[in-house]
């Protein structure tokens, strides 16, 4: 570990530094005895017995030594006959790496005098003898000065040690809430984050296990969406309410929760699965967006430990950080829904539209033409020109209640049914009461449909009509329009409902203009509509135009009367004009 958190270099200048200061030789070995770092050989002994050791014995015998400070055992190493004080450099209660300072005799053993008249000098061994012998004599006490200064050496490596590791854990909790805080401005899906934030949460945390579950408020609910180095059956539990668990009651209350020993706290609701995973202790923080919950972030250590302050602190920031991570992924979700929905609306829309601008039959009497004016993609009016069993040709309006999705989908529904019953009745008025059933079969209490229904025969000088609470039909004759609005009820009210049709003469150049509410109802800032009298004008006006032209200026003129108001209804018109005059 020493080579992880301190340089090479830096631990070569404290070993030059402190064999310096000691006038001895200083070596530094790393957690597991390999030599990190020595002084130069400097005694008279050193240059003969060669380089310091470079590995300490891998069963070193620490001696006890009463002292105030760590480390209190050092280790007394023979080499090469010449002895070593080494001191474990202790992070928590691991050696990370060791001290050694020598080099030292052991003290000379009690022996029979030997007379140097008879002793036998041998050049070769001599030096090496004296060497020896002017190395200090080892002491085993802790009051030996190499002991004080070894143990000194320890004690300053393990605290530069312990800063690094701060260092390092303060950078990686910051990159951890930076991390986090990068998830809001991404584009990855809800699972993906939850998955990443779990991830990182037990890595920095230095945590076995972390889980988090998102909370549902309707319900009450917390479920776990995502977990880091659990088992599937546990993953795979189901969600416990609020109400009945105190422990992530109080997290969603904006406190951090600490569990000792999950198999002794009454509070945790799984004890027996939480002993089989391996979880003990436990801290829980609650995910909140500007006060409201969204969920708890939790992590678990494999055994007994206490959360310093900084550890609640930063579990507290990165779960206010996930909460905002998640909440920004479920608007983002939800905005990739709309999307999609807007597009489907779109092309439904241009369903619609294809299908209201259906070419007519060809009339030989007739001149026609249609606008349609939806609100949004989808409308609740439709108009269709269909060839009935005898041959007429029919033109519809309608107008169903509502908007949006549902209005168009009755449309569809009305439009289709119009279309089979007319393949199979000539009747205008059974044509409709058959209708009526089938809207009030297909519909609720609250839906209806108003509808106008005509047809004119092939010599364009007769039509038919029936009206089911619609619009009146008008006809522009000689500068006069002339208002037709007799008819029944609306459909899909009552089942029983019997509808008649009712006919009037057509001639040369007559203006048929059938409409839907949206044309009378359109107001304008001041919350004034526009009105039947202001529309029978219009009709006076542009009547006697070709009968696009005509219909294309009297929407004008509903525009320019609504001005910059929003436009709330749909508007559909459909104007026939009878050929034959001049």
């Amino acid at each position: 570990m020493l080579r992880d958190l301190i340089d090479t270099a830096l631990l070569e200048d404290f070993a030059g530094g402190l064999a310096r200061s000691s006038e001895l030789r200083a070596c530094i070995y790393d957690g597991e005895g390999r030599l990190l770092a020595a002084s130069p050989p400097s005694g008279r002994f050193a240059h003969p017995s060669g380089p310091a050791m470079d590995r300490l014995p891998h069963a070193l015998e620490l001696t006890p030594l009463p002292a105030d400070e760590p480390p209190a055992s050092v280790a007394f190493v023979e080499n090469a006959g010449v002895w070593y004080v080494v001191a474990p450099v202790y992070m928590g209660d691991t050696p990370a790496g060791y001290v050694g300072l020598g080099e030292f005799r052991e003290p000379a053993p009690s022996s029979v005098p030997v007379n140097p008249d008879t002793a036998v000098t041998t050049p070769e061994t001599d030096e090496p003898r004296q060497a020896r012998e002017a190395l200090p004599v080892l002491q085993r006490r802790g009051d030996f000065p190499a002991v004080r200064t070894a143990r000194w050496a320890a004690r300053m490596l393990a605290h530069w040690c312990a800063r690094e590791l701060r260092a390092q854990s303060a950078a990686e909790e910051t990159a951890l809430v930076g991390d986090i805080a990068e998830l809001l401005s991404g584009e990855q899906d809800l699972q993906t984050i939850l998955d990443r934030i779990v991830a990182a949460t037990a890595r920095v945390m230095k945590c076995r296990f972390c889980t988090l579950r998102l909370y549902n408020p309707q319900t009450g609910e917390l479920t776990i969406q995502a977990g880091h180095n659990l088992s599937q059956r546990y993953l795979a539990k189901g969600p416990v309410l609020r109400s009945e668990s105190p422990i992530d009651d109080e997290a969603l209350n904006g406190n951090v929760v600490y569990i000792e020993d999950v198999s002794r706290d009454p509070r945790f609701r799984y004890p027996e699965d939480a002993r089989r995973e391996g979880m003990v202790s436990v801290l829980t923080a609650g995910m909140l967006y500007r006060g409201n919950p969204v969920g708890v972030l939790r992590v678990y250590t494999g055994h007994r430990q206490r959360f310093r302050r900084v550890h609640r602190n930063l579990l507290r920031a990165v779960a206010a950080q996930a909460a905002t991570a998640i909440v920004n992924a479920r608007l983002l979700d939800e905005r990739m829904r709309a999307a999609e929905t807007e597009r489907q609306l779109v092309l439904a829309g241009e369903v619609q539209a294809r299908m209201v601008h259906t070419p007519p039959p060809p009339h030989p009497m007739l001149e026609t033409a249609v606008v349609f004016e939806p609100t949004a993609h989808l409308a609740g009016d439709f108009c269709d020109f269909l060839t009935l069993a005898d041959g007429r040709l029919a033109a519809v309006v309608g107008d169903v209640v509502g908007k949006g999705i549902p209005a168009a989908l009755l449309m569809a529904s009305v439009r289709g049914a119009l279309r089979a019953t007319a393949q199979r009745c000539r009747d205008l008025g059974e044509i409709l009461t058959r209708l009526n059933g089938h809207v009030h079969a297909e519909t609720s209490v609250a839906e209806f449909v108003t509808l106008l229904l005509i047809a004119v025969d092939s010599s364009g000088r007769r039509l038919h009509y029936c009206s089911a609470g619609h619009e009146p039909l008008l006809i522009l004759r000689d500068g006069e329009v002339l208002p037709f609005s007799e008819g029944g009820l609306v459909l899909g009210i009552r089942p029983d409902e019997k509808y008649q049709h009712c006919a009037l003469d057509l001639y040369p150049n007559d203006f048929v203009l059938l409409y839907t509410d949206g044309a009378v109802e359109a107001a304008n800032f001041d919350d004034e509509l526009f009105g039947r009298e202001r529309l029978l004008d219009a009709v006076v006006q542009y009547g006697r135009m070709p009968p696009d032209q005509a219909l294309r200026n009297i929407l004008w003129d509903v525009r320019r009367f609504v001005g910059l108001a929003d436009q709330a209804d749909d508007i559909t018109l459909v104007g026939l004009r009878v050929r034959g005059g001049d």
